[in-house]
C-alpha cells in the first residue's frame, strides 16, 4: 500500500505539477487520440451503434514536465488502447540524451531547446515512437486542479499532522481519504530526495490515482476537466482532439479497471554525475514505447 511518508522522496516543486498532470491524462491522454480499452470486450446487443474498438492509429505518446525554466523531472506516457494500458516512465533532468549526435542531460537540452528539444532527443536516443503531444503545467495551477481531481485514498504508516486553512489537523495511521487541500498540504510537507527514488515513486502515485479516478473519463466529467487543465498550462493539444473522442473515453472508464502500468527502470551513474539508462531498462522502454509494443507485450 502506498505510504504518505514515502512521498517525502518527491521534490515539492515537481510532485505538485505531476499530480495535476493526472487530470490531463484522465481527460486527454486517452482522449487526445481515441482511447479505448480491451479489444476482446464484446458489445452488447443494444449498444452496436456506439461501440468502439481501438486500433494502432489510436495510440499516443505524451511528454510532461513542470512549466518553469529548469524542470527537475520529466514524465513520458504511452497510451496503448489496443492493450488497454497507460505506460508511465519518469526520468530526471540528469539523464543523458542524444540530440543531433551530442550527448547532454535532459535539463540542459530543455534550457537550450525547450520541451520540443527534449521530445526530439528522446526519439533520437531510444528509437521510440514520436512524442505526439506535450504538456507543461505551472505549480501555481496545482491547488485548484487538485480540488477538481477529487478525494484520493492513501495509506498512512503513522499519524501525520498538517495545517489546512490555518487549522491544524492530525491524520491518523491507516487508510485516509484525502481531499485536494489535504493532499496539497501533504505534498508540501515532502522533503527532497534522490532523483532515482523520485522516478520510482512518481509513477507509483500516479498509477494509484488513475485507478481510483477512472470515472473522470465519463462523458459527463471529462469535458470540464479537459478544459480546466488545458487552460491552466501550455500544451499543443486542442479541444477538437478531445471532443470527437468522448465515447471512446467513456468506454475506457467502464471496461478497463487498472490500465496504468509502470515501466521498470534502472540508471547507471556516470563520472560527471549524469545518469544513463541501463541496457535492461532501455529494453523495457522499447517494449512499451516502440511500434512493436502490441506484439511484444501480448
Amino acid at each position: 500500500m502506498f505510504s504518505s511518508f514515502r512521498l517525502r522522496s518527491f521534490l515539492m516543486a515537481f510532485t505538485s505539477a505531476f499530480l495535476a498532470f493526472l487530470l490531463f491524462w484522465m481527460a486527454v491522454l486517452m482522449l487526445a487520440h481515441p482511447s479505448a480499452a480491451l479489444s476482446n470486450v464484446q458489445p452488447s446487443a443494444d449498444s452496436q451503434d456506439s461501440f468502439y474498438l481501438p486500433g494502432e492509429s489510436d495510440c499516443m505518446t505524451l511528454l510532461l514536465c513542470e512549466q518553469r525554466q529548469d524542470p527537475q523531472l520529466f514524465l513520458l506516457m504511452r497510451f496503448q488502447p489496443v492493450l488497454g494500458k497507460i505506460f508511465l516512465f519518469a526520468f530526471p533532468r540528469q539523464m543523458l540524451l542524444q540530440l543531433d549526435g551530442i550527448s547532454e542531460p535532459a535539463g540542459s537540452i530543455f534550457a537550450s531547446h525547450g520541451i520540443q528539444g527534449v521530445r526530439t532527443a528522446l526519439e533520437q536516443s531510444f528509437s521510440i515512437l514520436p512524442c505526439d503531444r506535450y504538456l507543461m503545467l505551472p505549480r501555481s495551477a496545482f491547488p485548484q486542479l487538485l480540488e477538481a481531481f477529487g478525494p484520493t485514498r492513501l495509506h498512512l504508516d503513522r499519524d501525520v499532522t498538517l495545517t489546512v486553512n490555518s487549522v491544524v489537523l492530525t491524520l491518523k495511521q491507516g487508510m485516509q481519504l484525502l481531499d485536494g487541500q489535504r493532499m496539497w498540504q501533504l505534498l508540501l510537507s515532502c522533503t527532497p530526495a534522490s532523483p532515482v527514488l523520485q522516478c520510482e515513486l512518481l509513477p507509483e502515485l500516479l498509477a494509484l490515482c488513475i485507478h481510483q479516478h477512472l470515472s473522470l473519463l465519463s462523458e459527463e466529467n471529462s469535458s470540464r476537466l479537459f478544459t480546466a487543465v488545458v487552460n491552466a498550462g501550455s500544451s499543443d493539444l486542442v479541444y477538437s482532439d478531445f471532443d470527437s473522442r468522448r465515447k471512446a473515453a467513456d468506454f475506457l472508464s467502464r471496461f478497463c479497471e487498472q490500465p496504468a502500468q509502470i515501466v521498470p527502470f534502472s540508471f547507471v551513474k556516470n563520472p560527471d554525475a549524469t545518469l544513463s539508462l541501463s541496457n535492461s531498462a532501455e529494453k523495457e522502454l522499447l517494449l512499451c514505447f516502440s511500434a512493436e509494443s502490441s506484439e511484444l507485450k501480448e
